[in-house]
């Protein structure tokens, strides 16, 4: 189980909450979740995204990061013009923050 501020993920059984409110996910928005948050704190780059996630070395389309990102924000309540989350590092890629901003 990861938890990082109020999310928690069971990589087991595929179930993500936020608080006490069970969320779901498709299969790629928990990977992408997963990926973030099992590196919670540091920045994961968009090619390294791309190799976990998509299993791909090569990008399929620039924006499949940022439709699966901007699902993944709805879904978890993240504002994405001032998240809590999951913050975007202009240039250098994502990073799943560890405390309230």
């Amino acid at each position: 189980m990861l938890t990082v501020q109020d999310v928690r993920l069971d990589p087991a059984t595929r179930q993500v909450w936020r608080g006490e409110r069970e969320i779901g996910l498709s299969r790629k928005e928990f990977e992408l979740l997963h990926a973030l948050m099992a590196s919670a704190g540091t920045i994961v780059s968009r090619e390294d995204l791309m190799r976990e996630v998509w299993e791909t070395t090569f990008w399929t389309s620039s924006k499949t990061i940022d439709v699966h990102l901007g699902w993944l924000r709805r879904k978890l309540g993240d504002d994405s013009r001032r998240p809590d989350l999951i913050t975007t590092i202009r240039g250098r890629g994502l990073r799943f923050e560890t405390g309230a901003r």
